[in-house]
């Protein structure tokens, strides 16, 4: 059980690192623009976090077009892990949101659970 428990908060640790590092991708501007959730617009946010990784990656490194060629496969195969990481910390999320969500429920009037479900909804996405 130990082992699992380090696993998960190692793949937590991953995850925010990852949230961290997508915070951080507004480059201190302090704004949103151009990063607003719409309709019709999540598979191609979902598509870009590999392009993103290795746009970061090659930047950083000042790769030239030979070196970018030969770490293709590797900053592939990170994007994807990264990819798994993201979406089992999301399902960890919901099972702790909804785990809550049950536990508080006979303290709130319906109002109030009405509206707990309704934000749980919208940040387990």
């Amino acid at each position: 059980m130990k082992t699992n428990s380090g696993k998960w908060l190692l793949s937590l640790g991953l995850a925010t690192a990852m949230c961290m590092s997508a915070m951080a991708q507004g480059h201190g501007h302090g704004d949103h623009r151009g990063r607003h959730d719409r309709k019709g617009d999540n598979h191609k946010q979902e598509n870009s976090g590999k392009r993103n990784l290795s746009e970061r990656i090659y930047h950083v490194t000042q790769a030239d077009s030979l070196q970018k060629l030969k770490m293709k496969p590797s900053v592939d195969r990170a994007s994807k892990r990264l990819a798994s990481l993201r979406l089992a910390y999301q399902k960890e999320e919901k099972r702790v949101l909804d785990s809550l969500s049950f536990q508080v429920k006979p303290y709130l009037k319906e109002e109030q659970l009405k509206k707990l479900n309704d934000w749980k909804d919208k940040t387990g996405k």
